[in-house]
C-alpha cells in the first residue's frame, strides 16, 4: 500500500473555502494512487480563540481541562474535511487522536508519544476510505487521559503516523513555500532551501523556525521517515527533508527568537544530586520551560538555564524555594526580553564565529553571548536588536 501522509495547519483549514481547497489536493493525491492519511490543527485562531476563554473563565485553569477544551478544535476541523471530500465522492472517516492509536505519556499539555496502534488506520485504507485525523491530541494508555503534545504537536502526529504505517513519506502543508534561510519579512533577500539535512532542520526549529515543530524533525530523523514541508495555496515543490549529502562547514540559515525570558539557577551546595532533582522538579511541574545550559564545576557549584515565556519564567521564580525542595544554597535570577540570533548548519566553528561577530559589530550589535552547538552559533543579543542581528548575519553568510 502506497500510504502518503499530508499535515494541514490552522491557516490552511481556516473556513469552508479552504477546507474545500484541501479536499481537492487530498482527492487528487488520492486519485494519483496514494492512500491517504490527513493530520489537521484547529481552523486559523481556534486554539488561541480557546485558550483566551478559558482564562475568562478561569485565571488558572488546569491542564487537564485545558487539554479536554483544546482537543475539540481539531476535532471540528477534521470532521467538515470528512464532509468535504464526501461531497466530492471520495469515502473519508475521521478519527481522534486516541481513535488513530496515539498513546502518549501523562503530561497535561506538553505530552509526549510513546507507542502508535494504528489499527484502525489500516483497517480504513484496506477498505478505500480517506482517514482524516485530529492533530495534537493522543490518550495516555496509564490514566486512559486525553493529552497535548503541545504548539505545533500536529506536525508530531503526522510524522509518528507515517512511521507507524511503514516510513510513509510525511507531507507538511503550511502558509509559506517552504524552510527559508531566514525569515523573509526581516531578511528580504531570504531564499528558499530546496533540499536540508535532519540534523540542520531540527537545530532550525529548536532555536526559533515557525515552520515545523522541531520534535517532529527529531521524530523523522530518526525513523527516517522522508519529510517536505509544501505550500498549501500554490502548488510548489517546497523543501525536503532527509539526509546530510556532505559535512563540510557550511551556513544553510539564520534563526532567531526575540523577548525570551531565562531563568538562570546558581548554587553552591549540595552536589549533583540536588541539581539533578530541580531539574526533575522543573521537568514535571514546567514543561514548556526548555533547559539550554546544565553546568556543573564540581560537586559543590553549578548553574541551569532555562528558556521560556515570561509567565512559566515569573511561575518559576516564584516557586523556586518550593521546587529546590529543602537544604542548598540555590538562588534563581531571571532576565527577560533577551534575544537570540542563531547560525544553523553543520561544522560551524572558530571561524564562523570570528566572521559572524565581526558582522553584528559591523551592524552595531551587541554581543552578550555565544553558545556552540552541534548544529550551529547562537547569539545572545538585545532583543530590541534582533531584527539587526539577523540582517547582518544573513548578509554575511547568505547574500552573494
Amino acid at each position: 500500500m502506497n500510504v502518503l501522509v499530508h499535515k494541514y495547519g490552522g491557516t490552511s483549514v481556516n473556513g469552508p473555502d479552504r477546507i474545500r481547497a484541501v479536499a481537492h489536493r487530498v482527492a487528487a493525491a488520492r486519485d494519483a494512487g496514494h492512500a491517504m492519511v490527513v493530520v489537521v490543527s484547529a481552523m486559523g485562531d481556534t486554539t488561541d480563540d480557546l485558550i483566551a476563554l478559558a482564562h475568562q473563565v478561569s485565571p488558572r485553569p488546569s491542564r487537564r481541562e485545558m487539554d479536554m477544551l483544546l482537543t475539540t478544535g481539531e476535532r471540528v476541523s477534521m470532521a467538515l474535511l470528512a464532509m468535504a471530500l464526501h461531497d466530492l465522492g471520495v469515502s473519508a472517516i475521521s478519527f481522534t487522536g486516541s481513535q488513530s492509536g496515539i498513546l502518549t505519556d501523562e503530561a497535561h499539555a506538553s505530552a509526549r508519544i510513546v507507542g502508535v496502534r494504528p489499527e484502525r488506520i489500516r483497517a480504513a485504507l484496506e477498505a478505500g476510505q480517506v482517514v482524516i485525523v485530529a492533530g495534537f491530541q493522543g490518550v495516555s494508555p496509564v490514566t486512559k487521559e486525553i493529552t497535548t503534545l503541545g504548539r505545533g504537536g500536529s506536525d508530531t502526529t503526522a510524522v509518528a503516523l507515517a512511521a507507524a504505517l511503514g516510513c510513509a513519506r510525511c507531507e507538511i502543508f503550511t502558509d509559506v513555500d517552504g524552510v527559508f534561510t531566514a525569515d523573509p519579512r526581516i531578511a528580504p533577500a531570504a531564499r528558499l532551501v530546496s533540499r536540508m539535512g535532519y540534523r540542520v532542520c531540527s537545530a532550525l526549529a529548536h532555536l526559533g523556525g515557525r515552520v515545523l515543530h522541531a520534535r517532529s524533525v527529531d521524530l523523522a530523523a530518526r525513523e527516517r521517515v522522508p519529510l517536505a514541508v509544501r505550500s498549501s495555496f500554490r502548488d510548489a515543490p517546497g523543501t525536503d527533508i532527509m539526509e546530510e549529502i556532505v559535512e563540510a562547514p557550511r551556513v544553510e540559515a539564520v534563526t532567531h527568537r526575540a523577548q525570551v525570558s531565562l531563568a538562570i539557577a546558581e548554587g553552591n551546595a549540595g552536589g549533583r544530586g540536588e541539581a539533578r532533582g530541580i531539574l526533575e522538579a522543573v521537568a514535571e511541574q514546567y514543561p514548556a520551560l526548555e533547559l539550554v545550559a546544565h553546568e556543573q564545576a564540581d560537586d559543590t557549584h553549578g548553574a541551569l538555564v532555562w528558556m521560556g515565556s515570561r509567565d512559566d519564567v515569573e511561575a518559576l521564580q516564584a516557586r523556586f524555594r518550593e521546587v529546590r525542595g529543602p537544604g542548598g544554597e540555590w538562588r534563581l535570577d531571571v532576565v527577560h526580553d533577551a534575544g537570540f540570533v542563531s547560525l544553523v548548519g553543520l561544522g560551524l566553528g572558530a571561524a564562523e564565529a570570528a566572521r559572524a561577530e565581526r558582522a553584528l559589530e559591523r551592524a552595531g550589535v551587541s554581543l552578550v553571548a555565544l553558545r556552540v552547538t552541534p548544529a550551529a552559533l547562537v547569539f545572545r543579543v538585545e532583543s530590541a536588536r534582533v531584527e539587526e542581528a539577523v540582517r547582518a548575519l544573513h548578509a554575511a553568510f547568505l547574500e552573494g
